[in-house]
Order: structure tokens, then sequence, then C-alpha cells
């Protein structure tokens, strides 16, 4: 009678569980005399619990007890449980790390027990056997970097050094993003074990810096001269045209320039107007001579706030025949 092929024998932790619950034994003797019975019970209870979840292939919750138990009671067995739910995991660069960190445990102060010893010897060959596996990534950065770049690896920011350099990385999709003030660049890259890859972020060209405003203390001195200088002109405008009218009158009344009597008064308005006139173009002319090249090429950058302000005074200036302004700045 044929018989059918029998189950493999190998069946990780089930078929080993109670070899698996009989190995937590070690808490006992590993404890420090600080230790109360109740933690190591809670730590022993929370490696089993892990064990049997990492059995039904949750290994998110098994390696949260594992931790758990690890810092109630640190011992190399459940950090070599937890390094192993990480690989179920796929995070292999955090493995490796828990694998390297459970063969440096220091057990001098502890009761060396046969199972510490094979987990820490377990933990180097799972370590070695796991390195080969780890994906590499190289980033580059081209382009402009402006004031300055930051590099983000899965929203995580990465050290500026590890730019241009092979970084282990956990296989799977990945998204790098190079950040340039407002500027983002971005990325997608999927890895599969013992791959190397490089990605390359180019930059684009940095914005045209944008124009200094003008000092505002300048550019109300322009305007003022650009309003001095048209009222000025309008003045010239009308007293010219009023001049104007004038002097035809007066050519008909006053032959050879010479006026009688009567008409003296209005030779006399007449050299007021002449005088309006010309003193309405002077000011014209210096108003505007003033006023449009200040706010056309005048200066663009305002004292810096922690600059000491020069002071600027001003007085009028009367004399005989001159008036003005003197100023000090």
């Amino acid at each position: 009678m044929n018989r059918p092929p029998s189950k493999p024998t190998r069946a990780p932790f089930r078929t080993c569980l109670p070899l698996a619950l009989a190995a937590l034994t070690w808490l006992a003797p590993a404890v420090s005399s600080g230790q109360d019975f109740a933690t190591r019970s809670a730590a022993r209870k929370l490696g089993e619990e892990g064990i049997v979840l990492f059995d039904k292939g949750q290994y998110a919750e098994a390696l949260e007890k594992f931790n758990l138990a690890d810092q109630l009671v640190p011992a190399p067995t459940l950090g070599l449980r937890a390094a192993r739910s990480l690989v179920k995991l796929g995070r292999l660069v955090e493995a490796t790390e828990r694998y390297l960190a459970v063969t440096r445990m220091d057990l001098s102060r502890t009761q060396v027990t046969p199972a510490f010893r094979k987990a820490q010897a377990d933990a180097l060959k799972e370590r070695e056997e796991l390195l080969p596996l780890l994906p590499s990534l190289t980033i580059e950065v081209t382009g402009p970097l402006g004031d300055g770049i930051t590099v983000f690896v899965d929203g995580t920011q990465i050290p500026l050094a590890l730019v241009g350099q092979k970084r282990p990385i956990d296989p799977g999709p990945h998204e790098v993003e190079v950040r340039r003030g407002e500027t983002k660049v971005k990325k997608k890259v999927d890895l599969v074990v013992k791959q190397t890859e490089k990605v390359v972020l180019v930059l684009p060209p940095l914005p045209k810096p944008k124009p200094p405003e003008p000092d505002p203390f300048w550019r109300t001195i322009a305007w003022v001269g650009i309003g001095v200088g048209a009222g000025g002109m309008v003045a010239f405008g009308v007293t010219g045209g009023l001049a104007l009218s004038k002097q035809q009158e007066l050519e008909s009344k006053c032959p050879n320039r010479t006026c009688s009597p009567e008409f003296h008064a209005d030779a006399d308005f007449f050299d007021a107007l002449r005088y309006a006139t010309t003193a309405g173009l002077v000011v014209g002319v210096v108003g505007l001579g003033v006023g449009v090249p200040l706010l056309i090429a005048g200066p663009t950058q305002a004292p810096k706030k922690d600059e000491k302000k020069a002071a600027f005074t001003w007085a009028p200036v009367v004399g005989l025949g001159t008036a003005g302004v003197r100023g000090t700045f």
C-alpha cells in the first residue's frame, strides 16, 4: 500500500515552539538584583506572545512584543527575534544594525547561558548572510545649488555627506527629493535585493533676482521734485500765454516801446508776467531735472535696520538776491 509523501519536517517556530518557549527561561538568571519577579514575568510573557505572533506571520505585532520585552530585560535572544521580525518586514538595513547590537551585548554582568551564546552566534551568522542582499542607492545632485540644498529619502532628511556616496537601503519603492529654497525636484525608484542604483536629480537654473525696490525716502523726494516741476511748467505756460497776450496789447498802445503814463500800469503788469514766466520755467526745469532721474535711477537700497542711519537736516537760506535750502546728510 502506497503511503502519501510526508510533510516537510521544518516549520519555523511552530514545530520548534516548545523549545523556543523553554529558551525564555534565560530571563531568570539574566536579570540583575534590581529587577523584580513581576518585571521578569512580564518580559517572559511578552516574549512568548511575540513568538506566537511571529509564527502566525504577524511580524509587526511580534516585533513590538519583542522590543517591549527587550526593554524590560535586555537579552540576546529577544534582540535576535526582533532582528528576524525586521527581516520579514523588509526592513533589512535596520535588521543588520539589530543583529550587530546583539553580537555586541555585554554579558559580563549576567549568567551566560547556552541560549545566550547561541543567540549571539546566530545573529553574527544571519547578519553576514543578510549584508550582501542589501540594495544600495547613490544620490547625485547637479545644477546650481544656490544658498544650499536639502535631500530627503522617503520624506526623511539625510546628511549631505551621503550625497554622491553609496547608501544601503531597504528593497522596495522609494522617493528621493532635493529642495533648494522653494524649488523641489523628485524622483522615484524601485529597488530589489542586491541592486545598485544611481539617481541623478537635476536642479533648474536659479530664478532671476527681483529688481531692488527704490528707497522710499528718495522716491518721495523724486515725486516731490516732479510735482514741483510740473507746477512750475504749468505756471510757465499760463503766465507765458498771458504775457504774450499783454505784449501784443502794449505794442498797439505803446509804439516804439514807449508808453504814455496811462499805460504804465499795463507795462508793469507785463513785466510781472515776464518774471513769473521765467520763474515758472526755472522751477519746472529744476524740479523735473531732479525728480525724473531720481525716480528712474535713484538709490534702490534702503539702509539696513541694524545700520545707524545718517542724520539728515535742512534749513532755508534767504539772503540778498538769493534763496534756497541748505542741508546735511
